[in-house]
């Protein structure tokens, strides 16, 4: 086997030619991408106090608190969705016991978990429940083919609901099961694989689905901040090496309300409504989702 040796002058010509063509071929065609948040919440839940401001952790949220087409209201202070708790301070971990935090339910891949473990209070039982096994190459085809990323992303919240679908039985038994409640759920950046089963459950309860799709747009109102801490504590820092724009990050970063109307409406014409999904996809029974509401509504 022959073995050619480059000098370090072909190897930065080399460099600089593959960054460029991630620039130019990458980014070609990609649509700048609009974070704002069109709200069609209820008055009485305010955004400032559906967060809970924690210093090492962002979009953290109560789920409850929304009116119901049928007019109750989904309480609050039992269903918390969350990113990730690897780097929670101590006063993050004072407000999780003031909340009462008895479950944190991590449904990351395990290479990320074990990447970036949680931090909780002692008090606190945890438990890892992946939606799907390996990590994806969202990296890879951010570099080569941005503009596909939205189409991409909508595909995957299908695949949240199709592939992986059985693996949020966990997620809905133990929030059934009102000893392990209150509880929060988290993945990476508390977006997607948790802004899916979020959705599920606001459904599941009767809320108005446009007011589902303004909570699952919340995630983009810390988008900067999820930004700054992707590079700074994460792979962000190695992406922007390669050359790419800090601003076509914001696609991989926050959420586009396509990617979750885009799931729901496949759910729609699949399984005609969220009850046939959970109990013919998930693997739930009668029985549980009236658990769920009893303890919701």
């Amino acid at each position: 086997m022959r073995y050619t040796v480059i000098g370090s002058a072909t190897a930065a010509a080399l460099l600089i030619i593959i960054i460029a063509s991630v620039r130019i071929i990458g980014g070609r065609g990609l649509e700048p991408f609009d974070p704002q948040v069109h709200l069609v919440l209820d008055e009485a839940c305010t955004v400032n106090a559906r967060f809970v401001p924690l210093e090492g952790s962002l979009n953290t949220r109560d789920a409850g608190g929304y009116v119901t087409e049928s007019g109750q209201t989904v309480r609050t202070g039992i269903f918390y969705r969350s990113g990730h708790f690897s780097r929670l301070t101590d006063a993050d971990l004072e407000t999780l016991e003031v909340l009462g935090i008895q479950t944190v339910v991590d449904l990351r891949e395990p290479r990320r978990a074990a990447s970036y473990p949680n931090r909780l209070p002692e008090t606190v039982t945890l438990l890892h429940m992946p939606i799907y096994d390996d990590t994806k190459p969202l990296h890879l085809e951010l570099l080569f083919n941005r503009k596909a990323i939205d189409d991409r992303f909508s595909s995957y919240y299908i695949e949240y609901l199709e592939i992986w679908g059985h693996r949020m039985q966990g997620v809905f038994e133990l929030l059934a099961d009102g000893t392990n409640t209150p509880m929060v759920i988290h993945c990476s950046n508390g977006k997607d694989r948790v802004g899916v089963i979020t959705a599920l459950l606001l459904e599941l309860l009767g809320v108005p689905r446009d007011v589902i799709v303004s909570d699952f747009l919340l995630s983009n109102l810390h988008l900067e901040e999820a930004l700054e801490s992707f590079i700074v504590h994460e792979e962000g820092r190695y992406i922007l090496w390669l050359g790419i724009p800090r601003e076509d990050l914001h696609v991989l970063m926050g959420v586009n309300p396509q990617w979750l109307t885009g799931a729901l409406e496949y759910m729609d014409d699949v399984y005609g409504s969220v009850e046939n999904y959970l109990t013919q996809r998930v693997g739930l029974d009668e029985a549980t989702l009236e658990a769920i509401r009893r303890r919701m509504l």
